[in-house]
């Protein structure tokens, strides 16, 4: 009989194989486990929310995004930033503002998209807002990381380096906007 099936009987008359001493210890050691683990990353200090910050000295290279006048309001387009890895997206605002985010979600790191007039990240049905990234709905609770756009004399677009994060959260919707629908007003 393996060591498994001793440890944990099927049967409640071979119960007694297995003190709470010996599952007490099981649980120690599993949790010495975790603990390491958590330590570890601890340790590593990398942010797991998508892209790591930038280091101080560190210098962007602009990125040209073609004409200013290639996105039409409420399109968007992907592009790349600082690498191959770095996925972020620019788009027109309904109101005809230029905007651009990294595509990585805060929550869990998953692509988000442009749709509704808002960006959208399908895994956890989370919503930022367009302006400035903020969170509206759903898991998110950090914005999304802006980069800076310069439109250039000659029409072109170009990402030329990260916006700092901003820090006014109490922005946060309070309701889901399926429970706003449902409301009747009054």
């Amino acid at each position: 009989m393996t060591w498994w099936r001793r440890a944990f009987p099927l049967e409640l008359a071979e119960e007694s194989h297995f003190s709470r001493r010996e599952f007490a210890r099981f649980l120690a050691v599993v949790s010495a486990g975790f603990t390491a683990g958590i330590g570890y990353l601890w340790l590593r200090k990398k942010p797991l929310e998508g892209a790591s910050d930038p280091e101080p000295d560190h210098h962007e290279t602009p990125v040209a995004l073609g004409l200013a006048t290639d996105l039409q309001p409420g399109q968007s387009r992907l592009f790349k930033f600082r690498d191959a890895q770095d996925a972020c997206i620019l788009l027109r605002t309904p109101k005809g503002e230029l905007k651009a985010y990294r595509q990585t979600c805060t929550h869990l790191g998953c692509a988000v998209r442009f749709r509704d007039e808002r960006l959208e990240c399908p895994c956890h049905e989370g919503f930022f807002e367009v302006d400035r990234g903020l969170p509206i709905q759903g898991p998110p609770t950090r914005p999304l990381a802006g980069i800076a756009l310069e439109v250039r004399a000659d029409g072109s677009l170009w990402a030329v380096s990260e916006l700092p994060k901003p820090t006014d959260l109490g922005r946060r919707a309070s309701t889901c906007p399926r429970e706003a629908r449902s409301e009747v007003p009054s």
